[in-house]
């Protein structure tokens, strides 16, 4: 689309933005957040930026006060049963909510950093989680096809959207509270019209895209919703006229978006690690910024809209100053990841690093990942490891670790080895990378005398 269509797209929103000042323009700003024990798929500041939430493959949410080099942790929210994918502050609450691969959507009371509500439903994975300004109502975008809108202080799903074909990917809220939006892998936006949280009639088509649709924001002023494609594509609907207005374009899919009211950007993060801002006015690209590995899973914009933390496949957050640049950017990524093989692997080395080292450790020290240690796994009644929150299905299991059960679980499946518990499944059909999985795990995870088992205190005497 050419600029001059850009420029009538996207004019609505010159009113609304304020100048780029806030209180907490002259704050410090951790460059890190770093707690994390997996990859953290989403970050959420809060409306003044003095706490942050992240959530994490490790099945945890990290709360953190943003003060420090890395953030100092309030606390860690552990309820989830899965990976999870999103986080939001509730507004005008003490309250935050959270949707996971488990399928849950959770209430988090953070007067008392606990789990106040836990509403389980199909397995089906929760993507994204949006909370309505006024702080009532949360939407939630499964991948069973619809999108689930809660009533906040009652606990309780209240509405379903249904009409999508396909996985929803994406929810948000109207400035107003009056519509929900929806976006899902059939290439389709929709508008939902709300009345007190429950949808008030048919849903409205907004843009049909050949490719699904990943995410959304609504944009200030309440005209403006920005979206990012499976194909790499960012672009603005008006939604007064239905104008259209594609953006750019990236070779690769489009995984995160955030907007800062105050510098009247959005910024877009690519599977490809190139996060892009755009000045919502014009349409115009203000910043690029792509020296990282991996790809962009989280984005979201401090207050005054000058500093932009990501996440993604690292085990923490990270800032990027994007006005005004530094002449030089230090590269704070890690690769290779722990997960990622390396020249000095050998084959059982390798398939750990690929198969197991997301979700487990070598140590005696879990570090808060999604699985247990693996130190001194051999020998080990399965579902023992204290603190560790197991399934039920192996906590009641008769399983003791040995070569050849640990075998089954890479011929067989989790699945039909331990029926009902959340390891993910991880096959393994060739016997010689098998074999050299289970001969390195017999090495790197002998416990020695010097170092106690989980749960054990070292003998000083």
């Amino acid at each position: 689309m050419d600029r001059t269509l850009r420029r009538v797209t996207l004019a609505a929103l010159l009113t609304f933005f304020a100048p780029a000042q806030s209180a907490s323009s002259e704050q410090e700003w951790p460059e890190k957040l770093v707690g994390h024990g997996g990859p953290v798929m989403a970050i959420a500041l809060s409306d003044d930026g003095s706490e942050a939430l992240t959530a994490s493959f490790d099945y945890s949410i990290i709360r953190w006060r943003m003060q420090g080099p890395e953030g100092t942790i309030v606390a860690r929210l552990v309820g989830h049963n899965a990976a999870v994918n999103d986080a939001a502050f509730v507004p005008g609450t003490e309250k935050a909510v959270s949707v996971s691969d488990d399928g849950a959507f959770a209430i988090w009371d953070l007067r008392e950093n606990r789990l106040e509500t836990l509403i389980e439903d199909t397995k089906d994975k929760v993507q994204d989680v949006a909370v309505s300004l006024d702080g009532r109502f949360a939407a939630a975008a499964r991948w069973d096809g619809t999108a689930r809108i809660f009533d906040i202080a009652a606990g309780r799903e209240i509405a379903r959207a249904e009409g999508h074909r396909g996985n929803v990917n994406a929810v948000a809220f109207s400035l107003d509270g009056r519509q929900l939006f929806t976006a899902g892998y059939d290439g389709t936006v929709r508008e939902w019209p709300l009345d007190d949280g429950l949808i008030a009639g048919p849903s409205r088509l907004l843009y049909a895209h050949g490719w699904g649709v990943n995410v959304l924001t609504a944009l200030p002023g309440g005209s403006l919703l920005a979206f990012g494609t499976l194909n790499g594509v960012t672009g603005v609907i008006d939604l007064p006229t239905g104008e259209v207005a594609e953006l750019a374009s990236n070779e690769h899919p489009i995984l995160s978006i955030a907007s800062s009211p105050r510098a009247g950007w959005f910024a877009t993060g690519s599977a490809n690690g190139k996060i892009r801002v755009f000045d919502a006015d014009s349409g115009s690209l203000v910043e690029e910024y792509g020296d990282i590995y991996g790809p962009v899973w989280g984005l979201a914009f401090t207050p005054e809209g000058t500093q932009l933390y990501r996440s993604g496949l690292d085990d923490f957050a990270i800032r990027w100053q994007v006005a005004p640049r530094h002449p030089r950017e230090p590269i704070q990524s890690v690769y290779p990841r722990r997960f990622q093989t390396v020249n000095r692997a050998g084959p059982g080395e390798i398939e750990f690093l690929r198969k197991c080292s997301v979700c487990h450790t070598l140590t005696s020290d879990d570090a808060n990942r999604a699985g247990p240690t693996l130190y001194g796994l051999f020998g080990r009644v399965a579902g023992t490891v204290p603190g560790y929150k197991y399934s039920q299905a192996l906590v009641e299991s008769d399983i003791v670790w040995t070569p050849e059960t640990v075998s089954r679980l890479f011929d067989d499946g989790p699945d039909i080895v331990t029926p009902g518990t959340k390891m993910p499944v991880q096959r393994l059909k060739s016997v010689e990378r098998r074999d050299a999985l289970i001969n390195y795990l017999l090495q790197a995870t002998a416990a020695d005398e010097t170092t106690p088992l989980p749960g054990e205190r070292q003998n000083t005497n």
